[in-house]
């Protein structure tokens, strides 16, 4: 990319020029290039599962989301996500072997303290992936969450913990 002092014929300049090149905000030129989005099957399941995810860090209470920013630095849910999806989703893969192994009522449970909607994950997955996640981080780093270990039996601590709900 160049970057643009006095851009051509003019103070300042954005958008695309004759498809050959495009004008940014910050008075960067690029090459025009255009977009590729096959939406395949695999993307779209990737994407919804990404989605899933999100969905269950956006309920995240403020108390912990204080803890895991000071302790995971500001962008603490791209460290999250980064952590689930690392590997070719190997730790997405043992967490939700994990879960599968749960019994039946230990998943209804996690699906009640799971207040996200999942679309492509099994309801409380979200949630116990991750709050595994963060788990692992803080323990590997040394940070001191006021999160439990999630396990079978503690979705509903784990749950309350996760919206600020305990005391």
């Amino acid at each position: 990319m160049a970057k643009v002092i006095l851009p051509l014929l003019s103070q300042t300049a954005s958008g695309q020029f004759a498809h050959s090149m495009v004008f940014t905000k910050n008075n960067v030129v690029r090459g025009y290039v255009i977009p590729a989005n096959p939406q395949t099957v695999n993307q779209m399941a990737q994407r919804n599962k990404l989605g899933d995810l999100q969905r269950a860090l956006v309920k995240l209470g403020a108390v912990l989301r204080a803890e895991l920013k000071t302790g995971f630095g500001a962008r603490w849910n791209t460290v999250i996500i980064k952590e689930i999806l690392a590997n070719a989703n190997a730790n997405l893969t043992t967490y939700t072997t994990d879960f599968t192994a749960f019994t039946a009522p230990q998943k209804a449970e996690w699906d009640t303290a799971d207040t996200s909607v999942p679309v492509a994950l099994v309801a409380g997955l979200p949630l116990y992936v991750c709050a595994r996640a963060a788990y692992e981080i803080s323990v590997r780093l040394g940070v001191t969450l006021t999160l439990t270990l999630p396990a079978a039996a503690n979705a509903a601590t784990v749950g309350a913990e996760w919206i600020d709900a305990t005391p």
